[in-house]
């Protein structure tokens, strides 16, 4: 399976610096922009390529639909909105600036800007949610999609931190900060991703595979891609 992760692009609460969860606010004038431009980057790389994406995936929120839109009609495909694909839940994060919430909420975000322990903000998914979720959407993918076929699925920012770590098979949560339409490329099979290092074929570098990681080439011209925490 080809399986590309994708953040949606910029709306106006990323633009206003503004924590998002699973509060929603359009697309900014940028974002729209960054979206076209996904959609006509990616429809020229897989045409050159002789590639046609089977399936666009697409969490509920509104953000990550709008920007699987502009890909269903530059590939003529219906969006399959996966709920687990949501961003995590930031409990009384939401909807706040950080100034918001140090007026707000003074100890809540104290104590975040010491221990930056997302368990310990009121109503917030817990981290341990967010890992076994990620988990089974990689789980799912790899079950119901076959080798060859190419798989988008348009996510967040947060959550992809956790999808990046399912699909490559790490021990810990490496910290990365996906841009707005960020492309994250992989080829990997479930026979693949069950091996590890103890076996020859887990140590080959030839069974899965990185093709793309935070790629944001498809944004050439365009300006301020905003990398956030928890989108």
């Amino acid at each position: 399976m080809r399986l590309l992760l994708i953040r949606h692009a910029q709306t106006t609460a990323n633009h206003e610096g503004r924590w998002q969860g699973h509060s929603d606010y359009p697309l900014s004038a940028l974002g729209q922009r960054q979206a076209r431009c996904l959609a006509d980057g990616l429809l020229s790389a897989f045409e050159a390529e002789g590639v046609t994406p089977g399936v666009i995936y697409s969490s509920p929120l509104g953000r990550a639909q709008a920007t699987s839109a502009a890909l269903a009609s530059a590939f003529s495909l219906p969006i399959k909105t996966l709920a687990d694909l949501s961003e995590y839940h930031v409990g009384v994060f939401s909807a706040r600036t950080w100034a918001e919430l140090e007026a707000e909420h003074p100890e809540v975000a104290r104590q975040f800007a010491a221990k930056r322990d997302w368990n310990a903000v009121p109503e917030a998914e817990t981290l341990q949610s967010r890992e076994r979720r990620a988990s089974a959407v990689v789980e799912r993918l790899l079950a119901d999609h076959r080798a060859g076929e190419t798989v988008l699925c348009v996510t967040h920012g947060g959550f992809l931190q956790y999808l990046l770590s399912a699909v490559l098979g790490t021990r810990r949560i490496w910290g990365v900060r996906p841009h707005n339409t960020a492309v994250f490329e992989f080829e990997l099979t479930p026979e693949g991703h069950a091996e590890t290092r103890a076996s020859s074929e887990g140590l080959s570098t030839y069974r899965c595979r990185i093709l793309r990681f935070n790629d944001t080439q498809h944004l050439a011209g365009l300006t301020d891609t905003t990398a956030g925490e928890a989108d």
